[in-house]
């Protein structure tokens, strides 16, 4: 198991090798909720619309500021954008469970 997100009827994972993306973080003060993500990644966070709206937001900025052709990192931002996108749209908590 990963980290699995649940809200409504929608779900995604961060899977095991998808973790790398905090690794592209360079410091919590320009992704601070990307960095709070991580530090509760194995705690099963609840998140807030309002945090995945910023997590949204951080996304973007993450991909701006790494390599734009690589398509894994794309792949994954591109996916947890949609997802964190209409969970803030849908103004739903999301429910978080992790290994």
């Amino acid at each position: 198991m990963a980290f699995e997100m649940y809200f409504d009827d929608h779900h995604e994972t961060i899977e095991h090798h998808e973790e790398f993306l905090f690794a592209l973080i360079p410091n919590s003060v320009i992704f601070p909720e990307l960095s709070r993500l991580w530090q509760a990644f194995y705690d099963s966070p609840t998140l807030q619309p309002d945090q995945a709206n910023q997590l949204v937001h951080e996304l973007i900025q993450l991909l701006a500021h790494n390599d734009p052709g690589n398509p894994v990192l794309t792949r994954v931002i591109i996916r947890l954008l949609q997802f964190f996108s209409g969970a803030y749209l849908s103004k739903a908590d999301i429910e978080c469970v992790s290994d």
